[in-house]
């Protein structure tokens, strides 16, 4: 969590950490907001967004503030006048690429699931988790371009997915939330018609589409932070 002073630099720009997405103003977003409050000023509500939030809204007439997670045009509803919007700005490391407030690196390192995950972690983060079918476009488009081979299951790439201790029931590794979003090959996913040999993690063909296969396969890994 970023704790900082604010201050106003630019009319655009509330603090070091935010600046306003002009493609929100006036509107309406159909989020549950993780907060609401009736604050006084725009330096207060980007310093609550700071403790409970990524993005923030303000309106400049009734001094309303609502903070959310994230903010994306999909989840634009309405117009109502008074609006503004801003968001955290993300500087990614070199090398990682930002999307939607996170950070990605595609390691082309050959490892097993769970020794990309112990290095996801020692870079702070975790094996990439796809919450939506624009991710993982974005992945895709992306992070994948240059991955090509004749064989789409010789250069796969893992993400954190897997349904090791429950047949069936996938997860996410690092929150430990279900896969909801799923975009698996027409052929996927399998173990069950091989039952002794367990397939329980999930990877990526270049094309976007998910598979599932054995944790110890060797393969490259997207990480997310």
């Amino acid at each position: 969590m970023w704790i900082c002073s604010i201050a106003v630099v630019r009319p655009n720009i509330v603090s070091r950490h935010y600046v306003r997405n002009d493609s929100f103003t006036d509107k309406i977003l159909n989020i549950n907001p993780a907060r609401r409050y009736p604050v006084a000023s725009l330096r207060v509500c980007s310093t609550l967004c700071n403790v409970h939030g990524s993005c923030f809204g303000y309106h400049v007439t009734t001094s309303a503030c609502c903070v959310y997670e994230s903010c994306q045009e999909k989840d634009i509803t309405g117009d109502e006048t008074g609006w503004v919007y801003y968001e955290e700005v993300i500087n990614c490391d070199s090398e990682w690429m930002e999307y939607n407030g996170h950070c990605y690196f595609r390691n082309t390192t050959l490892m097993t699931q769970p020794e990309a995950m112990n290095t996801c972690n020692l870079y702070g983060g975790y094996l990439v988790e796809i919450n939506d079918e624009e991710e993982n476009a974005w992945i895709t488009q992306t992070l994948l371009k240059d991955v090509y081979c004749t064989n789409k299951y010789e250069c796969t790439t893992w993400c954190g997915a897997n349904d090791v201790d429950n047949e069936g029931v996938f997860i996410w590794e690092h929150s430990g939330s279900p896969v909801t979003y799923k975009k698996w090959d027409g052929a996927n996913p399998d173990n069950p018609s091989a039952p002794s040999k367990p397939i329980d993690c999930v990877d990526l063909f270049y094309n976007g589409e998910w598979n599932d296969r054995p944790c110890a396969f060797l393969a490259a890994f997207v990480c997310e932070k």
